[in-house]
């Protein structure tokens, strides 16, 4: 039951930061990470939440170092584990990077991350398209 409340949280912090409403996502995620300690894909994921909401309220260096804590966390877990949340973390870490005005750094792990979404997800997977839409905001700052 847990593993299924910890999974319900994280769909919501997705939505709330698909509908803008990057604070209540911010507090949700961190809620849910303070009740889920373990190092697994639930904490990799709930930390993708709370860099992508950090990022919307355009709090950039928050929410770096959380995508690099993050990056840390999806090294330590099995390949076969890593699948979906594929080109996830470079998202995160673009988006900062672009917010921070940091577009050289961040446009090599945006295309990295579009390359890798297409391979495994194909051309009409909302990943790849968040990934065509954050080098469009890199071409274009």
């Amino acid at each position: 039951m847990p593993l299924i409340a910890t999974a319900a949280r994280n769909g919501q912090i997705y939505a709330l930061t698909a509908l803008g409403r990057h604070p209540e996502a911010e507090a949700l995620a961190r809620e849910a990470l303070s009740a889920h300690r373990a190092p697994d894909r639930f904490t990799l994921v709930l930390r993708l939440g709370l860099a992508r909401s950090l990022n919307g309220q355009d709090r950039h260096e928050e929410a770096l170092a959380e995508a690099e804590r993050t990056d840390e966390l999806r090294q330590r877990q099995p390949q076969e584990q890593r699948r979906p949340e594929t080109g996830a973390v470079e998202l995160a870490t673009a988006a900062a990077l672009l917010g921070l005005g940091r577009d050289v750094e961040a446009r090599p792990l945006a295309t990295a991350a579009l390359k890798a979404c297409l391979t495994v997800f194909g051309p009409d997977h909302r990943r790849t398209a968040e990934a065509h839409a954050l080098l469009a905001r890199i071409d274009n700052s």
